[in-house]
């Protein structure tokens, strides 16, 4: 059992890394081309073709604008999210220590307490 779980992790391990890898070579190629359109001569284009790349970073501009607008929502989400998991995750703490108390207590309880302690009070 502990090996197929052993296993189940490096699969999940390896395929995270593969989409963060992969990520971060679609993050570099993207803006390699960004950065070689800010570095090619604007003076020598013709009118129709600055038109169209002003046009294009202004459509840019746009969508940035609402997936930035659209993540500042998402990240008050997750922070609510993780806020509500922490709250949670120490309230199971909580409830164990308190069973670990009365555990121990029902330990003292059949160690201390003798079997027929209600004879005395009759």
């Amino acid at each position: 059992m502990n090996q197929s779980v052993h296993q189940l992790l490096q699969l999940i391990l390896q395929g995270i890394t593969w989409v963060v890898r992969t990520i971060e070579r679609l993050w570099v190629w993207s803006w390699t081309q960004i950065m070689s359109v800010f570095s090619m001569s604007w003076d020598s284009l013709p009118a129709w073709k600055l038109a169209v790349g002003v046009i294009a970073m202004l459509a840019l501009a746009a969508i940035l604008f609402v997936m930035l607008k659209r993540a500042l929502h998402a990240f008050g989400r997750i922070a609510d999210a993780f806020w509500t998991m922490l709250m949670m995750a120490f309230g199971v703490m909580a409830f164990m220590l308190v069973a670990g108390l009365f555990s121990v207590g029902f330990q003292w309880v059949v160690r201390s307490v003798p079997d027929k302690f209600w004879e005395k009070f009759i």
